[in-house]
């Protein structure tokens, strides 16, 4: 009897250890649960990243140039007529080459198209350069972009608004990153021969006689 009673307290023992074992089976995870859940969490990081990006960026007014929402973009010229412009033009150039920052020159001694533009959004009939516009804000000239640059807010402006990073149109073997290359129906003239000898304003390029380099420029 003492023998039967000790073999029913471990088959008992065993029920019991495998009714414990059962309560602990892991659940699997519904997969719609767990979709939804990632997605919020994309939504709430994608919301934290656009809120630090107006953050950083409030300070600036919203002056966005044409196609220009989505980078940087800089008003500059190549002409040398004064000294200080030129080099202007070419620090703001080289504070976004040292960055590795892909930007949109836009040079208006060679497009009067560029100066238009940039009349229009500061609204004056008389505007210097280089200028600057980061993701559709107005950041100023040389001097705001130096002073960025040296407190190192620049570097974080640029990393949160993840701009294109690179070396941009500069590679381009068409045009070197001037992005205009001389006109192939007049030669950059600005004039072409019609079939009976008269000679009229050529209709493809612009008022220097240049074409958007058709293999950087889209």
């Amino acid at each position: 009897m003492g023998t039967e009673l000790k073999t029913n307290n471990k088959a008992g023992s065993r029920a019991d250890h495998h009714t414990e074992g059962e309560g602990f089976k892991p659940v699997k995870e519904n997969i719609f649960i767990v979709r939804d859940r990632m997605e919020r969490e994309k939504e709430g990081k994608q919301a934290k990243y656009e809120k630090l990006i107006r953050d950083l960026l409030s300070d600036f007014p919203e002056k966005c140039p044409p196609g220009g929402s989505d980078g940087v973009v800089i008003y500059t010229t190549s002409l040398r007529g004064v000294r200080r412009t030129y080099e202007d033009c070419n620090r703001v150039r080289s504070t976004f080459e040292v960055n590795r920052v892909v930007t949109d020159e836009r040079d208006v001694s060679l497009h009067g198209q560029f100066l238009n533009e940039l009349k229009d959004l500061l609204g004056g009939e008389t505007v210097t350069v280089p200028r600057v516009f980061i993701k559709g804000r107005y950041v100023g000239g040389v001097d705001e972009l130096t002073e960025l640059n040296e407190s190192g807010k620049l570097g974080r402006m640029l990393r949160s608004a993840r701009v294109e990073m690179g070396i941009g149109r500069q590679a381009c073997e068409g045009c070197g990153g001037a992005r205009f290359v001389p006109c192939f129906d007049c030669g950059g003239s600005c004039k072409v021969v019609l079939a009976n000898g008269d000679k009229q304003r050529c209709g493809v390029c612009n008022e220097n006689g240049l074409v958007h380099c058709p293999a950087c420029s889209s």
